[in-house]
């Protein structure tokens, strides 16, 4: 049954979701789940109290909040010589995902190597054709790629390349269960639900002037990608919460590297869903809430992150301290 741990499959990182039928792509401009239907684990889940909001609109617009002074994930002010370390400014949500608030002074070289790898290595394998066809401005502005490979494979991935104009950009997101801190389910389960995909501009007809009459969404690497927003939450939360108010839950999971191929099965522990919980439309390009989930007669300080609300894309509930 979907949601239980499976022995058959140990440590599956990557997912993409394939279309064998173009006529079930989502309507251009809508968005849609698959898959659907077939029998899934429901589990007991906590409930998340919203606190303090912030948005990002689809214009990106810089900022900067007050220093932080440390690395916010180890904590460190000097190095092992007892020297200032020479600290620079993190995101809040990644640049290239077209934000633009900073943390100033909020990562050591050690920590900003291990998330800029992974941030790079999601941005190039997830959210590049996105973020060329939503004119995403990143650090260098808009990506200047002209072109993307289309898996066209299935178990197995083979990349064709098409024309930029007939690309078929599709925004893929995984829905996950409620993460183990805050529900029944095992901390060593690593499946997604199921995914949440926006049609920019997939269209059957362009695709079969190419003969091509299948196609894979972008591999998603999970780990990598449960990192990526376990950090944004945990730097958002150290720097509303502050430095020493709460232990935190998530940092030495976002400054771990989890090379491609090592096996990682404690990533959605502490990132998941809350199925009970219902996304709202929503103008805005991303959002973060701080908020507490309520679970097992504790209180946890927790913070909602949803990437592309616009697009209805869902809110992921990280348990941070």
């Amino acid at each position: 049954m979907r949601g239980d741990v499976s022995p058959s499959i140990e440590g599956r990182r990557y997912w993409k979701f394939g279309w064998n039928d173009l006529g079930g792509l989502p309507i251009i401009g809508k968005t849609d789940y698959q898959p659907k239907g077939g029998a899934f684990r429901m589990f007991a889940e906590g409930v998340f109290r919203a606190g303090h909001l912030l948005t990002f609109p689809a214009q990106k617009t810089k900022g900067k909040l007050e220093a932080f002074g440390r690395c916010v994930y180890c904590g460190r002010q000097k190095d092992e010589h007892g020297q200032p370390l020479r600290l620079t400014s993190e995101h809040i949500i990644p640049e290239f995902l077209g934000a633009g608030l900073e943390l100033p002074d909020a990562s050591c070289p050690t920590c900003q190597k291990i998330t800029a790898t992974f941030e790079s290595s999601i941005a190039q394998d997830i959210f590049d054709p996105v973020r060329k066809s939503f004119s995403l401005i990143g650090k260098d502005g808009v990506l200047k790629k002209t072109n993307f490979p289309l898996d066209i494979g299935r178990e197995t991935s083979a990349h064709e390349f098409i024309p930029l104009i007939h690309f078929p950009t599709i925004l893929v997101l995984p829905m996950l269960y409620p993460a183990a801190s805050y529900s029944r389910r095992p901390r060593d389960a690593d499946d997604p639900f199921n995914f949440r995909m926006f049609n920019i501009n997939a269209d059957p007809k362009a695709l079969q002037k190419y003969a091509i009459d299948q196609f894979s969404s972008q591999a998603i690497d999970m780990v990598r990608f449960a990192q990526m927003i376990a950090k944004i939450a945990h730097v958002y939360a150290m720097h509303h919460l502050g430095y020493g108010t709460f232990k935190p839950l998530v940092a030495d999971f976002v400054r771990t590297d989890f090379p491609p191929g090592v096996r990682c099965k404690s990533h959605f522990e502490y990132v998941g869903c809350l199925w009970q919980a219902k996304d709202a439309k929503s103008p805005n390009l991303h959002e973060i809430e701080i908020g507490k989930i309520d679970w097992n007669g504790q209180s946890l300080n927790a913070v909602r992150v949803r990437l592309f609300a616009s697009c209805d894309m869902p809110s992921y509930y990280v348990t941070v301290g």
